[in-house]
């Protein structure tokens, strides 16, 4: 299938789907992690071995594989699963994941607006330098001048 242009109001609406999806989630994550108390990495790692939970973790890996084969086979039927199981996709999603699931560390012991502000500059610095480095994109002088700005609102957004 040919690829089509998006149009200025589409483009829009999905940042603003995106934002507000971004917004509640922050929230949500934030509340569930209020109410968890301070997290650590230990904690993240805190194992409680029963037969029980043996169990539930097999029938957890289970429905993983399940709906992982499922997608996986449904690439040819469904574009959005090709999307998904495109393999530099699927680990890029698997990465973001894994970057949000640790949000929580942070998250446990300071503000979300602050934490956000702080990770958005970061990962705009950081994505930027990647993408020049693995894309070779170039930036305007502007460009770098915001990125420097980036780096400077880290420092003093971390500042307590």
């Amino acid at each position: 299938m040919a690829a089509t242009t998006l149009t200025r109001e589409t483009f829009i609406v999905s940042l603003a789907v995106i934002t507000l999806s971004g917004i509640v989630g922050y929230l949500l994550y934030k509340h569930g992690t209020n109410s968890l108390g301070t997290m650590t990495f230990e904690r993240m790692t805190e194992i409680r071995l029963t037969s029980q939970s043996f169990l539930y973790l097999a029938v957890m890996i289970t429905g993983f594989v399940m709906v992982a084969f499922g997608g996986y086979e449904l690439r040819n039927h469904l574009f959005v699963m090709q999307y998904i199981f495109t393999p530099a996709i699927f680990l890029g999603l698997v990465m973001l994941f894994v970057s949000r699931f640790l949000i929580g560390i942070p998250l446990s012991v300071t503000g979300v607006g602050r934490l956000t502000a702080i990770l958005t500059a970061l990962l705009v610095v950081g994505t930027a330098i990647a993408s020049n480095i693995f894309f070779k994109e170039s930036f305007s002088p502007r460009v770098a001048a915001g990125i420097a700005l980036g780096i400077l609102s880290v420092l003093l957004i971390g500042e307590t």
